[in-house]
């Protein structure tokens, strides 16, 4: 045991609380500083996934939105090609009936009961218009819609001032034909009369027109008794939707004297309104479509703009030939509509003659009506006041009656076992009656 020192342990305190804050201060940034990577890197994933998400969604909307063009296009081509089909159809329809037009189908036949319509062989439609106006390309153009032909026979163009000009019928296999009466309204002061001989069949297609220049005067020779079938019984006026005249008012003026003779003998024509490219806006139409209706004398619904088939125009359009068809449909109904007010004048002043005839027999003391030294149309026409016969039916049976010469009511008593026949079952009955009544048969 030494001297018994101890030894004594001596510690040194060393303060480690600044570096073990610093160092969990360091840890902490650097878990902050990684989260917040983390965040930024969680957010550009996020936005990628969203723009990716967007990028798909546009695409797909672009896919739907080709997808749905292309089956609108195709509806669309389908829908025209339709609408093509149905138009063709129509246009076909509408042809044949032209080619198989019988008088009286358009306003229908028994609207001419009573009435003596044997005669109504066929229907003219006068094409009148000045010159310039379109008025030859109408004509071809009805000519290649109605015959499905790529062009027409119509001249291009006429002035208008020949001194010799020939009427010419167009669409002659047709019922109606169209008669192009070269150019008119062209403002002389003989046209109103060349306008009614031509409305009357007194000048006839084959026959030349002489429009007298200057100094120079020949006679017009004449058709002093054309047969009904040759006059006009419809009229289409051809205008220049930028006519000067038109527009001026004086084209209205102009024609008043044709309008009075349209009107005076039942036609209502059509108007062609040519040229409409050269108006400028749908006001300029209006007025044009207006001036051209008050100055022909036409209803609006028998007022059409036109597109003609033109040489600088010969593709064909079936919408032009739509066009075509509607106006010569209205001009065949006007014509019809016409011929039956024609008709009914010619039968009241047949009617009008008979009586006044009748009432001169009796005023006279002469031969009377029913008497048996009578004339056989007289008789009849004596008893078509009591048994509302038909003007049509006696002109018929008198025809008859004519070719076995029998003209008096005797000879009529005579024969009447073998002209019976002539008549109509009622009517031959009811004259039976009267003949047996006065004795001249038994």
């Amino acid at each position: 045991m030494g001297s018994g020192k101890s030894k004594e342990t001596h510690y040194t305190y060393v303060d480690n609380t600044a570096a073990q804050r610093r160092e969990a201060e360091e840890r902490e940034a650097r878990r902050l500083e990684n989260e917040r990577k983390q965040r930024e890197n969680d957010e550009r994933l996020r936005i990628a996934r969203e723009k990716a998400e967007e990028e798909r969604r546009r695409r797909e909307q672009l896919r739907e939105q080709r997808e749905s063009e292309i089956a609108e296009e195709e509806a669309r081509r389908e829908a025209e090609e339709q609408k093509r089909l149905e138009l063709e159809a129509e246009l076909c329809r509408r042809r044949d009936q032209l080619f198989n037009y019988k008088f009286g189908d358009k306003t229908r036949l028994d609207n001419f009961m009573g009435l003596n319509i044997e005669d109504v062989t066929q229907l003219r439609i006068g094409v009148f218009g000045p010159t310039g106006s379109g008025k030859s390309c109408f004509i071809n153009t009805c000519e290649r819609a109605v015959r499905e032909t790529d062009r027409g026979s119509a001249p291009d163009s006429t002035t208008g001032q020949e001194g010799t000009i020939t009427l010419q019928d167009y669409l002659p296999e047709m019922f109606f034909h169209l008669v192009d009466t070269r150019g008119f309204f062209n403002y002389n002061s003989n046209e109103n009369i060349e306008f009614q001989n031509i409305l009357f069949g007194k000048i006839q297609p084959g026959d030349n027109i002489h429009r007298s220049n200057a100094g120079e005067s020949k006679t017009q020779e004449m058709h002093q008794c054309p047969e009904f079938r040759q006059r006009m019984h419809g009229i289409i006026i051809v205008v220049k939707a930028n006519d000067p005249r038109l527009t001026e008012g004086a084209l209205k003026d102009y024609l008043k004297p044709v309008r009075d003779v349209l009107r005076k003998n039942g036609i209502a024509p059509i108007t062609v309104i040519t040229h409409q490219d050269t108006l400028k806006t749908e006001e300029d139409e209006k007025d044009a479509f207006d001036e051209a209706s008050a100055a022909t004398g036409s209803s609006p619904s028998h007022t059409f703009f036109m597109w003609n088939y033109t040489k600088d125009n010969r593709s064909r359009n079936p919408e032009i030939e739509r066009m075509t068809f509607d106006i010569l449909h209205y001009a065949l109904m006007t014509a019809e509509r016409a011929v039956k007010i024609m008709k009914q004048k010619e039968k009241n002043k047949e009617e009008d003659e008979v009586m006044k005839a009748l009432d001169g027999v009796t005023v006279s003391g002469h031969v009377a009506p029913d008497s048996a030294d009578a004339s056989v149309e007289v008789f009849l026409r004596f008893l078509q006041k009591e048994y509302q016969w038909s003007t049509n039916s006696i002109k018929v049976a008198l025809s008859k009656l004519a070719k076995d010469d029998i003209t008096t009511v005797k000879v009529l008593a005579m024969t009447w076992g073998e002209v019976r026949q002539h008549f109509p079952t009622g009517m031959s009955r009811m004259i039976e009656k009267e003949l047996r009544k006065r004795d001249m048969i038994h």
